[in-house]
């Protein structure tokens, strides 16, 4: 059942007056360990003030939340494109959050500054997930879906995304078709989407039979500063190609390669994952495993809206000049 402010202050054990006051910050007229334990019960309740009441009784409240989560690199973008043109289309408005870049906390606050909004349901882009905001969600009562990244452990969480064991994996793969055998992973974080293409890494080493030596693993944030700061970790390795976790780790790589005269492909081959239009402007341009962040968009408002299944969005791999065959 839905918390209401009734409900909280039977289980406080306070007036309902009480309580609203303590939900509305009104600390002067109750005493601050009073509102402390209010707002705790709330929380644990799943109550969020419902800012929209009016539209929620004519049950006209077309209102879509989006909470942007990530900050270090622009993937989100043709996702969110992909939200408003889906929104507009079936009559419905969006609020877009951001909640800074992976920050469990200011992720927290702004879940609950969405949910007040009492939408029709919460869209979570971001690349990283921690149980505690899904609690959140899932006590709200309101439908939502994780945009972009998805958690095997819980099947239960509904999701829109591209399949990442499978983009790890092909990502190797054309390595391997090129003839590399010395192939490395880098810039990945160790959140489940990393581990995930991490392990479509290993599964394509392991089908081709080769050993991979854990120097070639570099693990990251998937930021073009950090792909800068993670090219010194390649050196001295013997690596012919890596697999790059974001293409602003590719574009930092080629900046170092380029300053330290190494040159890409001929010395070094890189593949990138996402696929972005910097992909197109990198010098040379980058081969990569792209996602349609776009259709990812779409298809998370159709998803939510007829409460669907979780989705896998297919990628494909676009061939450009990072990428030398070795014979």
């Amino acid at each position: 059942m839905k918390a209401t402010i009734k409900s909280i202050a039977e289980r406080a054990g306070v007036s309902t007056a009480t309580v609203s006051r303590a939900l509305a910050n009104k600390n002067s007229v109750i005493k601050p360990a009073t509102a402390k334990r209010i707002r705790q019960i709330a929380q644990e309740m799943g109550y969020h003030k419902n800012v929209g009441a009016s539209q929620l009784a004519s049950n006209i409240n077309n209102t879509i939340a989006v909470i942007v989560s990530y900050n270090q690199t622009n993937f989100w973008n043709g996702i969110i494109k992909g939200i408003l043109q889906r929104a507009h289309q079936v009559d419905h408005q969006v609020i877009i959050f951001s909640a800074g870049s992976n920050d469990p906390q200011r992720l927290m606050q702004i879940v609950n500054e969405a949910l007040e909004h009492q939408a029709t349901g919460t869209l979570l882009i971001s690349g990283r997930i921690d149980p505690a905001q899904v609690a959140i969600l899932k006590k709200s009562h309101v439908p939502y879906r994780l945009v972009s990244i998805y958690s095997q452990r819980h099947p239960e969480q509904h999701f829109i995304s591209s399949d990442n064991v499978a983009i790890g994996e092909e990502a190797t793969n054309y390595l391997l078709k090129k003839g590399h055998r010395r192939i490395g992973f880098v810039g990945i974080d160790h959140s489940s989407t990393g581990q995930q293409r991490l392990f479509g890494y290993q599964k394509a080493m392991a089908a081709a039979q080769l050993t991979i030596d854990p120097h070639w693993v570099c693990y990251g944030d998937y930021s073009y500063q950090n792909g800068q700061e993670l090219f010194a970790q390649l050196r001295g390795h013997g690596l012919t190609a890596v697999v790059a976790g974001s293409d602003m780790i590719a574009c930092g790589l080629i900046k170092m390669a380029n300053q330290t005269g190494i040159k890409v492909p001929d010395q070094l081959s890189i593949i990138c994952i996402d696929g972005s239009p910097i992909c197109e402007i990198a010098n040379p341009p980058l081969t990569s495993v792209t996602q349609d962040f776009f259709r990812m968009g779409v298809k998370s408002v159709d998803n939510l809206l007829n409460n669907e299944r979780s989705l896998f969005i297919p990628t494909k791999l676009v061939e450009r000049a990072s990428v030398k065959q070795l014979n």
